[in-house]
């Protein structure tokens, strides 16, 4: 179909782009519940615990898109960024400490092991060692899932946001 008016095709595509705009402003933002926001706790070395998992997915998504394109410096970026990232702030800490008690040490024991997995991705990657890629990336996401698995659910209410 070929448009004989040029100001036809814009206003043809302007519209496309407002409905379609308009269509995802009017969805709602998350099936879980609210997207967290910043705040002024969250600053470059620190980020509360659910932004800071959100960061963290975004990073395994790369990481995944990175194993499946066979792109090394996708993978390394992703890792990076895991074994980087900010810390949890001290009043979170604490919260996570008053929630489990004892068993915050495992909780510390496995954000150590999630670091040095992913520094380990990195040094793969940087190699283009897909065997050791995979290997790094499936212990990463096991350390990752056996932590949501222990604590997950004890630790959400505690931090969940005041409403």
């Amino acid at each position: 179909m070929s448009v004989k008016n040029p100001l036809l095709g814009v206003l043809t595509v302007g519209l496309s782009v407002l409905l379609i705009g308009g269509t995802l402003f009017s969805l709602p933002r998350s099936v879980s519940g609210p997207i967290s926001t910043p705040t002024a706790e969250d600053t470059v070395d620190t980020k509360r615990l659910r932004l800071l998992m959100v960061g963290l997915a975004q990073d395994m998504s790369r990481i995944n898109t990175g194993i499946w394109h066979e792109d090394a410096e996708l993978v390394r970026q992703g890792a990076s960024s895991i074994a980087t990232h900010p810390r949890i702030p001290p009043d979170q800490i604490a919260k996570i400490k008053n929630a489990l008690g004892p068993e915050f040490q495992n909780f510390v024991r496995f954000d150590k092991a999630v670091h040095g997995t992913a520094t380990e991705l990195v040094s793969a990657a940087e190699a283009r060692d897909w065997s050791g890629v995979l290997s790094s990336y499936t212990e990463l996401r096991d350390g990752c899932f056996g932590c949501h698995t222990a604590y997950r659910d004890r630790l959400r209410p505690v931090l969940a946001p005041a409403e």
